[in-house]
């Protein structure tokens, strides 16, 4: 498996499960006119997309990210919006100016980040002065199956928070990235998301692959993972499956 904990079909699978909560990320630069807002991390590019869309013509969208198989699969989604554009770079090295961008947003990039301080900055730099950033961001440390097996849920948080993950606690940490990076009016909300079956707990949270890697790793043993699976499997046979996890949505202004 993939060290990467998303690919092109992860993340077109949770843009659906996280589309509510995706166009009320959208809703910060609902004021802009026109300018340059940049989508982060932009992965397959939907949400650059659906913000080209959204804005209008003056409003130009760009799409920044490291990987060239998730960039040309953008490329081809954008085809004939005359507002949006990709590129090829390192979050952390904005190809642009001070102080020339209207906007900036992310989604679950953060925890990726080794160096998310130096990211920020580069945010502050590009952005003008009172526009905004917005940020979204996975609280892995939240993640819940709701069995009588807490020790193992708890291994799985354990897991992911520090060993899966770069930067498995950054939620709990974008209000000081913020704040230490000289941005204001900073704003914090918390979104539950659930699960409700163990198809959707393998689809969007891919507990599949985390079981088996905590397993190969040493992380649980055998009977862990064959115990905490039979729960699930049980849960999801009678109906009372029910898995969550939070995400916070932060903003702020430079």
């Amino acid at each position: 498996m993939s060290t990467k904990h998303y690919n092109a079909g992860y993340l077109e699978n949770t843009a659906d499960f996280l589309k509510n909560l995706k166009q009320q990320s959208y809703g910060g630069f609902a004021s802009l006119q026109k300018g340059t807002l940049i989508d982060l991390g932009c992965g397959i590019g939907a949400d650059a997309i659906n913000l080209a869309k959204i804005l209008g013509e003056k409003v130009n969208v760009v799409g920044i990210d490291h990987d060239q198989e998730l960039l040309d699969k953008a490329t081809e989604s954008a085809m004939g919006l005359p507002n949006i554009r990709f590129i090829k770079k390192e979050v952390w090295d904005i190809p642009f100016e001070d102080k020339t961008v209207s906007g900036v947003r992310a989604e679950r990039l953060i925890q990726h980040l080794s160096n998310p301080e130096q990211t920020f900055k580069e945010i502050y730099r590009v952005l003008k002065a009172g526009h905004p950033v917005v940020v979204l961001e996975t609280v892995w440390d939240s993640l819940t199956f709701y069995t009588k097996h807490t020790s193992i849920e708890q291994q799985i948080r354990s897991y992911l928070t520090d060993n899966k993950v770069n930067n498995g606690w950054a939620a709990n940490n974008l209000t000081s990235y913020l704040k230490d990076s000289s941005f204001n009016e900073i704003e914090v909300n918390r979104f539950p998301l659930t699960g409700r079956s163990l198809n959707d707990a393998r689809q969007y949270l891919w507990i599949d692959k985390i079981m088996e890697e905590m397993l190969t790793g040493s992380y649980i043993d055998q009977q862990e993972y064959d115990v905490f699976n039979e729960a699930l499997t049980e849960a999801d046979n009678d109906s009372f499956f029910l898995c969550s996890l939070d995400l916070l949505l932060v903003s702020a202004l430079k």
